[in-house]
């Protein structure tokens, strides 16, 4: 699909940093569950596999309801939608702290995932609205970031939480945050230059049919089942090898989200003088080098220097397929980009669910190397794909 991007502004301080925090706190929830998943099991009598469904659950509403809520969006605007989906998310979240049994628990994880799906598609809608294609992955670099300090206070806080008090504190605490944002953000204007669409439908089939807007949906799908469904494993791999406390464990895959935190850092200079080829593979080798480690080892250390190359993986290789999103259909910003990440969480749902069958077994070396193996040809086929897009398209 062609077309003129529109005019973008430059997007305030502030409100970048309102947007990180929201891409943080549906961060924080997401990956609140992996470490606390034997806890849960444990507390609710309920099997691993069973809490695994839940956490399934989630990343499968979570992407499903995403093209949803893109056609809301185009209709009610993006920050009213934004707001929306953080009051539901933070009802449903709360309830989730009071579930009293895994199958409640299921249903309200779904619930939650479904609205917490507005949230980070907004903000990508957000900046690719008001920051020029040119310099438009250094602010989703910087909203990525926000998802690794999501990470980071998840593995850490969450495994401890679990281990010391109760896993419901977690869900409790992101619920009130989202709460708390929902009522910040009345006073975030809309993006300039985006009118309410009269058929959002229409446009979204249309971006659809494109083979450039296909093809990066593909993408997204394949790295999230790699990447984001399998590391819903890393804490509990870490567990079982080592016998370490969920507390331990999460602490040790918390590096992840530091790393990505500081290689935002890296990507930002480099995006300006690397071709975009480049960076992905950097970000896929990175990818397949760190669940190869896992193949191997998973002591404490061998989960340090995985969580650190998986951290590159995310923030040289996401962040680039990400702003192919934002620009690849301009004229459908608002439906496109919640598909790309519907594509990327349907993804990590399928991931994990079927990542829970070897899991579930005790079989993480398997499940880690069948990751690694998957990262190879992605990364060839991102950087090849790219560089046949870029000479027909402008940019890097």
């Amino acid at each position: 699909m062609t077309g003129t991007d529109v005019v973008a502004t430059e997007l305030p301080r502030g409100h970048l940093r309102a947007l990180q925090a929201v891409n943080t706190v549906s961060s924080l929830d997401r990956s609140s569950v992996a470490p606390m998943l034997l806890v849960i099991a444990g507390d609710l009598h309920s099997s691993v596999a069973a809490v695994t469904v839940a956490a399934s659950l989630y990343y499968l509403s979570y992407g499903l309801l995403q093209p949803a809520w893109g056609i809301v969006s185009a209709r009610l605007g993006t920050v009213r939608t934004l707001r929306i989906s953080l009051v539901g998310a933070a009802l449903a979240g709360l309830l989730s702290a009071l579930s009293p049994g895994v199958g409640l628990l299921a249903v309200l994880r779904f619930a939650t995932g479904g609205f917490f799906g507005g949230a980070i598609p907004s903000t990508l809608v957000y900046v690719g609205a008001t920051v020029p294609i040119e310099r438009r992955q250094q602010p989703l670099t910087d909203l990525m970031a926000g998802v690794a300090v999501g990470m980071a206070a998840a593995t850490v806080a969450a495994g401890w939480a679990a281990e010391l008090a109760s896993w419901r504190l977690m869900f409790a605490a992101t619920a009130a945050v989202a709460g708390g944002l929902a009522l910040y953000l009345r006073g975030m204007p809309e993006p300039p230059h985006e009118p309410p669409q009269r058929r959002p439908v229409h446009a979204l089939v249309r971006a659809a049919a494109d083979r450039w807007v296909a093809l990066v949906m593909v993408l997204a799908f394949v790295e999230g089942a790699a990447l984001t469904g399998t590391f819903t494993f890393v804490a509990p791999g870490v567990q079982h090898a080592t016998g370490a406390g969920a507390g331990l464990a999460g602490t040790v895959v918390a590096v992840y989200g530091v790393a990505v935190l500081a290689f935002s850092r890296v990507v930002r200079p480099l995006s300006a003088r690397l071709r975009t080829p480049t960076l992905f593979l950097v970000g896929g080798l990175a990818g397949a080098a760190g669940f190869a480690v896992l193949a191997v080892q998973r002591n404490l250390p061998a989960g340090v220097v995985a969580c650190v190359l998986l951290g590159a993986a995310w923030a040289f290789m996401h962040s680039t397929l990400q702003t192919w999103a934002t620009s690849v259909a301009p004229k459908a910003r608002a439906q496109v980009v919640p598909l790309f990440s519907a594509c990327l969480f349907l993804g990590g749902s399928t991931g994990a669910a079927l990542g829970g069958v070897l899991a579930g077994s005790n079989h993480y070396g398997v499940l880690f190397a069948l990751s690694a193996a998957v990262f190879l040809p992605l990364t060839a086929v991102s950087a090849a794909t790219r560089r046949v897009y870029l000479r027909t398209r402008r940019g890097r």
